[in-house]
């Protein structure tokens, strides 16, 4: 349980050693400072320029591996679908051990921005046959099955993605999204907090906590609520390979979780409420509701049940459930919602830095 925990936030050290390793490549010092000054203006936004940089590289050494997977990146941030098929290709020929399995996933994503989905897939399987279980490759795939509207296909490499990273965010939303078109509300809310609890305060964060908002009945559909996954996207931060010890399949455990008791923990909750004070805030609600619904699933793991829902899911959330900092684990998930939850941080910075820290330990208070 604390190796898991510890496994979610452990980034850093693992992303500086890749840097290094990565970035350390070139003979000629001025190659690595220009990829370097792209990395940081592609990270700002600022992809012509990025793009700018790279070329310059390449006019120094023009078998530079990472200026090529750069560019292929940058372009695919313009959407230069084209441009980003060519240089992710390089890459891809070049049999670069740290980079190749991340520029067939760069390469899919530029094919799947073509429409040519298919294509996309095909070569995803080419590139798990060559690299194996590659987290990145499994992620990839999984979008485009979801592009293809293929739910089951989508949560079966969605399932290997997170047994191999958890500390994927986009695996985990991709999953929760995935999980609700399933009809598994339960574990999508689930996985929606975990993916809020890697990425708090995104545009896609907003998106995503209003739809596990209405999952857990808390709020009404008016109209559907964008989802970030239409389009197919990827991060440099989707290229670094973090192992983790697998798990067994969320979707194993479905047979043992009583919908219905938990859905009368949620209703009845959300009634008593309601009934004390028509006019009660929407996050005291959800606050208090998702309480209610960690506290009932955490009595139901109590039958010694097996897969990730009850071996990670219910006891991470049980954790931060039971300790001193629930309420700050509230304001934090849903940051990028709560006009008040945002002033809340605003006025508190050093809550953040402080549940950090205690989750990075694993210790309840």
């Amino acid at each position: 349980m604390r190796q898991a925990i510890l496994q979610i936030l452990v980034i850093l050290s693992v992303t500086l050693l890749f840097t290094l390793t990565v970035y350390g490549q070139n003979q000629d010092p001025r190659v690595d400072e220009l990829i370097s000054e792209g990395v940081e203006l592609h990270d700002e936004g600022n992809y012509e320029e990025a793009i700018d940089r790279y070329l310059e590289a390449l006019e120094l050494d023009s078998t530079s591996v990472l200026a090529n997977y750069e560019l292929s990146l940058s372009y695919l941030a313009l959407r230069d679908f084209e441009n980003a098929l060519l240089h992710s290709s390089w890459v891809i020929n070049s049999s670069n051990e740290q980079l190749c399995s991340s520029a067939y996933a760069a390469k899919s994503e530029a094919l799947a921005g073509l429409d040519r989905v298919d294509e996309a897939i095909a070569l995803l399987r080419e590139g798990l046959e060559k690299w194996e279980d590659e987290y990145l490759l499994h992620f990839n795939m999984a979008l485009n099955y979801y592009k293809k509207g293929n739910t089951d296909k989508t949560l079966e490499h969605l399932k290997r993605a997170i047994d191999l990273n958890k500390t994927h965010s986009g695996a985990f939303l991709l999953n929760a999204y995935s999980l609700n078109d399933k009809g598994l509300w339960i574990q999508s809310i689930l996985s929606f907090q975990m993916f809020l609890l890697l990425e708090p305060d995104s545009r896609r964060s907003k998106n995503a906590f209003e739809e596990m908002l209405q999952t857990m009945r808390i709020k009404k559909q008016d109209e559907p609520i964008e989802r970030s996954f239409t389009q197919l996207q990827m991060t440099r931060g989707d290229t670094v390979n973090r192992p983790n010890p697998g798990t067994s399949s969320l979707l194993s455990s479905q047979s043992s979780l009583d919908h219905s008791s938990v859905h009368r923990v949620i209703t009845s909750t959300i009634d008593s409420l309601k009934a004390v004070d028509a006019t009660m805030d929407e996050f005291t609600i959800f606050k208090t509701v998702n309480k209610a619904f960690i506290s009932e699933l955490e009595k139901e793991s109590m039958d010694n049940k097996e897969g990730i829902l009850w071996t990670f899911y219910v006891p991470v959330f049980s954790l931060i459930s039971n300790s001193n900092y629930y309420d700050t684990f509230c304001r934090y998930i849903s940051v990028s919602y709560y006009p008040e939850s945002l002033e809340w941080w605003q006025q508190n910075p050093d809550a953040a830095v402080n549940f950090v820290i205690w989750f990075e330990k694993g210790d309840a208070s």
